[in-house]
């Protein structure tokens, strides 16, 4: 049980395809705003759509049903990879929670080694097509950057005044429905500017765009083990709180 954010989600793939490799079926409900990123990118997980509800029944009550509805209920055939849900603080576990950051914890509590984590490439099945459609559609010169402006929950207004001028500037949008669908794009760019959000996990869970100059934003608003734990060669930008 995930079943939000995007970033999370993509974090704990490698989770999932270490328990499938081992001859499991997996069924993982999801908020069903992101269904389409994973249902083909990510097919042999049975996805259940989840609705996302106002007072938050959607990261655990919904996802409960969900399973059952698909005949898994037994303790011991659901995972909980949330560091701490405040409905069922006991799921918790106090000596992982104290040393570990947010997703190093998701690996140790599902007996899975972290390194795994950077084995995203083996969880997802890449649609050149797709990626070929997006690049067409906002690359527009040989030269280009790729940065982002707005995560899920913070904006940032990103001064871009240092990049040259010749080298166009493509700012990440929801222009399309699947988040796996920027990878092309991604993979050309010259600079990456990216906030504490999928894209950037993407990029350093998949190792792509090495040698590239990243910059990383971390969320404003996160605890210290609230940001995951990169391995690639990025540059942090200071953020600060909006007045």
């Amino acid at each position: 049980i995930q079943s939000r954010g995007l970033g999370d989600i993509v974090i704990a793939l490698p989770i999932a395809r270490a328990y499938y490799n081992e001859g499991h079926d997996i069924y993982w409900p999801i908020c069903q705003e992101f269904i389409a990123s994973f249902e083909e990118t990510v097919p042999w997980v049975n996805w259940l759509a989840v609705e996302t509800d106002p007072v938050g029944k959607f990261f655990l009550e919904t996802p409960l049903l969900a399973l059952k509805s698909e005949g898994i209920e037994a303790e011991e055939d659901i995972l909980y990879l949330y560091q701490y849900l405040s409905s069922v603080p006991e799921k918790t576990d106090p000596d992982f929670f104290a040393m570990m950051k947010f997703d190093q914890y998701k690996y140790a509590v599902a007996g899975v080694p972290f390194a795994r984590k950077w084995h995203l490439a083996e969880c997802i099945t890449r649609d050149p097509e797709r990626e070929q459609k997006l690049y067409d559609q906002v690359v527009k010169q040989d030269r280009y950057m790729v940065y982002q402006g707005t995560a899920s929950d913070v904006k940032y207004e990103i001064d871009l005044s240092p990049i040259d001028p010749a080298v166009q500037r493509i700012e990440i949008t929801d222009i399309s429905d699947n988040i796996f669908d920027w990878l092309k794009v991604i993979e050309g760019a010259e600079t990456l500017i990216l906030i504490d959000s999928v894209f950037a996990n993407l990029v350093d869970q998949l190792g792509i765009c090495k040698g590239v100059p990243k910059y990383y934003m971390r969320k404003w608003n996160r605890r210290v083990d609230g940001n995951p734990v990169f391995l690639g060669d990025w540059n942090y930008i200071p953020v600060q709180a909006p007045e």
